[in-house]
């Protein structure tokens, strides 16, 4: 993670000095419950058999309440082209995870800050969790067809003993089994190094460019006294703004894709439940 200041250090904490990503991940997660809980306050409290068409209508105003649904409405729509009629009981987790990437990128755009997703300890827990949550809605949707559908090649016991398809699933389920847990494996793997990567070169290039305005802005206070001094300040202004707008596109795409990828691996655990 980068080094610098980091606002956590004022705690005077050894171990979240020396795990910055630990701080990162509180300051993120205070932010969400503090976010929630204003939604809570600011949403319409109406009951659904009490309401209305308008009272829906969101605020004309732009605020955090509009924020919040359009993230879930976003979500929402995202799970339901994905995983299909099913997809409710998953959209809060969804939601969670999309705004926990994006808010945690995001903390790279501002100084005294720096997103846990740079580390590979989070990123990596996160691909763990997205694991455990899809391959337990699966078999909690589809109980024991779960295996047989996602681990098996849908191969399932024929009531015949001496079937075909029983000695199929004798000399190839083991196969099949030990292919498919490796297939299963790799994926939390592959989305916590393939988010610490892509967050990982976007800060080395968010660094190396600072430093160029930087160094850039002393030459010409070198070069050119007070004048050089002037327009050295303005370039090392205004230089970094379209570093940081890429910035803000990478810390948004990064978010989108680790979600829809959860999703898309959501979709796969519980597609049973379409037949």
């Amino acid at each position: 993670m980068a080094a610098g200041f980091k606002w956590w250090d004022l705690l005077h904490n050894d171990y979240i000095s020396h795990n910055p990503h630990v701080g990162a991940g509180i300051v993120a997660s205070t932010l969400l419950v503090a976010g929630a809980a204003t939604y809570a306050v600011a949403s319409p409290k109406v009951a659904r058999k009490d309401a209305k068409d308008e009272d829906f209508v969101p605020p004309s105003k732009f605020n955090l309440v509009n924020v919040f649904d359009l993230m879930g409405d976003f979500i929402n729509n995202l799970a339901k082209s994905v995983i299909g009629h099913h997809h409710q009981p998953y959209v809060p987790l969804l939601t969670f995870i999309f705004m926990w990437t994006l808010l945690n990128n995001l903390f790279g755009l501002f100084p005294g800050l720096a997103p846990a997703t740079l580390s590979l300890n989070t990123t990596l827990a996160m691909g763990v969790v997205v694991f455990v949550y899809y391959n337990l809605c699966g078999f909690m949707a589809a109980k024991h067809h779960f295996i047989f559908n996602n681990y098996v090649g849908h191969l399932h016991p024929q009531k015949k003993i001496f079937s075909m398809g029983n000695a199929l699933l004798l000399f190839l389920g083991p196969v099949l089994f030990v292919i498919e847990l490796v297939s299963n494996l790799i994926r939390p793997a592959a989305l916590g190094i393939r988010l610490h990567a892509n967050m990982t070169v976007d800060s080395t290039v968010h660094g190396v460019f600072l430093d160029l305005f930087k160094g850039l802005k002393g030459f010409l206070g070198e070069k050119f006294s007070f004048i050089g001094e002037a327009i050295g300040a303005v370039v090392f202004a205004v230089g970094p703004v379209p570093i940081l707008f890429l910035g803000l596109l990478v810390a948004v795409i990064q978010a989108f894709v680790f979600t829809l990828l959860t999703t898309i691996y959501i979709g796969l655990a519980t597609h049973h439940e379409e037949h």
